[in-house]
């Protein structure tokens, strides 16, 4: 399961490194596993190792889909493959970086089974004046 949070930074070349913290869950412990980007909620980029992705599309009845159509042509057509360079780098897909306003500065959070990545500016605008006792108790927590 991901949690916690990470700041970093894409580099020049627009390439990331997924933070150690959460790159052994996400990808296995000898790298075994794949995973991708899609657009999430909120303009933020999600990130699932592929068989978690495969096990939430699986989880979508087609008759969802063809009631979403509008949903599920957003969600299908921004799955993106994640291929890494030899250093562990990614370059983020052009179409979901534009989409969530990313510049430089990223966070990257655990959300159960994915990972976020959000434009550092962006992450903080949505969480600035959230009442957190009041979020918390949704939670049942």
């Amino acid at each position: 399961m991901f949690k916690g949070m990470v700041e970093h930074q894409l580099d020049d070349k627009n390439r990331l490194r997924i933070p150690s913290k959460f790159k052994k869950e996400l990808t296995g412990e000898n790298g075994e596993r794949s995973y991708s980007f899609f657009r999430g909620m909120n303009r933020c980029i999600c990130v699932m190792a592929d068989e978690d992705l495969d096990e939430t599309i699986s989880a979508i009845s087609e008759e969802a889909i063809s009631e979403a159509n509008q949903a599920s042509a957003l969600f299908f057509s921004s799955i993106f493959s994640a291929e890494e360079d030899a250093q562990g780098r990614v370059v983020l897909p052009s179409m979901l970086k534009r989409m969530a306003g990313i510049q430089k500065d990223v966070i990257t959070i655990g959300r159960g089974n994915r990972l976020e990545i959000w434009a550092a500016e962006k992450y903080y605008e949505y969480i600035d004046g959230v009442d957190y006792d009041a979020e918390l108790k949704k939670l049942g927590i």
